[in-house]
């Protein structure tokens, strides 16, 4: 595995803090072709509290150097960030998160992209009827990150998800 260049490590304090301020908080969901790091910098500039990356495939992200360094860059000023991945394995998506976590606050796993390719891929919105899978996917990352207070989350698309399945992950800790 090649390292992540050009990236600054940051101390990660607790994204769910946020939460607790008083206010509503602002946050920059992922978009395809344009949550990069110049949007994300400027979003920032009109008080963007989060922001997530755009969905980066995990296990070409851990194949290709060059993949990593086209589909992640960001800087000191960018934070807290949320790094969103398609993943359909749980070992994958935890390396991925592994390689990201010193240089994010979290990592979400997409369980919503209606896209053709990734639904037919394995990844997105085909997961939301395999939820041991992601239940799998999310304990894996959470037991291979050493900071407790990195977030994992997963994203669904709630119109998807009441058209297809009945999603639950069962106990709440997981």
């Amino acid at each position: 595995m090649t390292e992540v260049h050009n990236k600054i490590p940051m101390d990660s304090g607790n994204i769910m803090d946020l939460f607790h301020r008083g206010r509503p908080v602002r946050v920059c969901a992922p978009m395809v072709r344009y949550s990069k790091l110049a949007f994300r910098c400027l979003v920032r500039r009109y008080d963007c509290d989060v922001c997530f990356t755009p969905m980066i495939v995990a296990a070409d992200f851990m194949r290709s150097a060059k993949a990593r360094d086209s589909e992640f860059t960001t800087n000191k000023t960018d934070r807290p960030l949320i790094v969103q991945f398609a993943a359909k394995d749980a070992q994958t998506l935890a390396d991925a998160a592994c390689v990201v976590s010193p240089f994010s606050d979290g990592v979400d796993l997409n369980c919503g992209c209606p896209q053709r390719w990734a639904v037919s891929g394995g990844y997105g919105a085909c997961l939301i009827n395999k939820p041991e899978l992601v239940k799998d996917m999310v304990r894996h990352v959470r037991n291979q990150i050493d900071n407790p207070n990195y977030a994992v989350s997963i994203k669904i698309s709630l119109v998807h998800a009441a058209v297809t399945s009945k999603f639950s992950l069962g106990d709440k800790n997981i």
